[in-house]
């Protein structure tokens, strides 16, 4: 998908006005958007909030780390 320059406007402008929390208020929108069916307004939250990710560098940090199995866990419950 192209980036429009109407969701790069708005990405740069949540930015500034509230920084890390964008991300949030813009995942909040989405997720509004999606429950309404509101398709193609959903898919541009959805850029915004990309791009609010990678503004702030959370994408990156919301890397999932390897999970433990629950054997792993039963050895460090174990006595």
């Amino acid at each position: 998908m192209k980036t429009d320059l109407d969701i790069v406007l708005v990405a740069s402008r949540l930015m500034e006005e509230l920084g890390d929390d964008a991300v949030r208020l813009a995942k909040v929108k989405l997720v509004e958007l999606i429950a309404a069916n509101n398709l193609r307004a959903a898919a541009f939250w959805r850029e915004v909030m990309r791009l609010c990710e990678e503004q702030s560098g959370t994408a990156s940090a919301q890397v999932a780390q390897p999970r433990a199995d629950a054997t792993d866990i039963a050895k460090f419950a174990a006595p």
